[in-house]
């Protein structure tokens, strides 16, 4: 499974559409085999997700995408979690772990979280069907 984060001084970067690089992390048995930054300085969102498609990515886990973008990546078969924060090795464990939907991960104002929402393009999509569970 290969998975990607947004980063911004070692942070899940703030918003996806703005975001200049991707810690690309492939993982084999729940646990980490290798990672590499890939850069997606493009400024126009067709390309960028052009550039992302090559990744052959499982999971985008991001913090604010724009609807456009969010739909563009969705329609290529991307699980994405979004609306997360922090630092991304935290966020990295968390998801490995399984505990993603702490409340300290999720953005400020987001409510997700009290909803449970997953499935394609909601929170929990990239972790069903992977052997990690989410737990709230």
């Amino acid at each position: 499974m290969r998975i990607a984060i947004p980063v911004w001084d070692d942070k899940v970067s703030p918003v996806f559409d703005t975001a200049l690089k991707l810690l690309v992390v492939n993982i084999d048995n729940n646990r980490e085999e290798s990672r590499f930054f890939y850069p997606i300085d493009e400024e126009e969102i067709t390309q960028k997700c052009h550039r992302i498609k090559k990744l052959e990515l499982d999971t985008l886990i991001c913090g604010a995408v724009s609807q456009a973008f969010l739909q563009i990546l969705l329609s290529s078969g991307l699980d994405v979690i979004q609306e997360i924060s922090g630092p991304a090795e935290d966020v990295l464990k968390a998801y490995l772990d399984g505990t993603i939907f702490q409340p300290r991960f999720l953005m400020p104002g987001c409510r997700r979280w009290k909803h449970r929402c997953c499935g394609k393009g909601n929170m929990g999509a990239g972790l069903r069907g992977k052997g990690i569970e989410s737990r709230h």
